[in-house]
């Protein structure tokens, strides 16, 4: 059913829950794993056009993706997962679905937090806009503590 799963990576523990879970189901599916992680041109936190303008810091933002990234591969390595890796500039949501279609991806896997109420809806918003637009089924996958 599934032949490549996208799993979308990040610094926060439940996207690090998310390459888990990811890594888990292509061992069991034996099918290959993109681990891909977006960097945000201008997130909603900073002023427009920050990023862009400052290569210090998009040098600083990239190491640490490649960082993410790699540690990712590392475990996907471990439990002799078949991987291949991505990182890229832009928006996360339209990256994630971007990268789902012209990698040939089957499943996307994300993280999020497990939240509820209002709290959902306003921190949910690059799960939703990935599950409104994927061109493929995504598996959220919640970090119950």
């Amino acid at each position: 059913m599934f032949r490549n799963i996208l799993v979308a990576t990040g610094p926060s523990p439940w996207s690090s829950n998310a390459v888990d879970t990811a890594i888990r189901l292509a061992a069991h599916l034996r099918v290959e794993l993109v681990i891909v992680h977006i960097l945000e041109d201008d997130p909603q936190f900073q002023l427009q056009g920050s990023v862009a303008s400052d290569p210090q810091l998009r040098a600083e933002m990239e190491a640490a993706g490649q960082h993410v990234v790699t540690q990712a591969a590392e475990r996907a390595t471990q439990a002799q997962v078949s991987h291949r890796t991505v990182i890229r500039w832009g928006g996360i949501p339209e990256q994630i679905v971007e990268l789902a279609a012209t990698n040939h991806c089957d499943l996307i896997v994300m993280g999020t937090r497990h939240l509820t109420g209002d709290k959902r809806l306003m921190t949910g918003r690059i799960c939703n806009a990935v599950i409104a637009t994927a061109p493929c089924p995504v598996l959220v996958v919640p970090l119950v503590q």
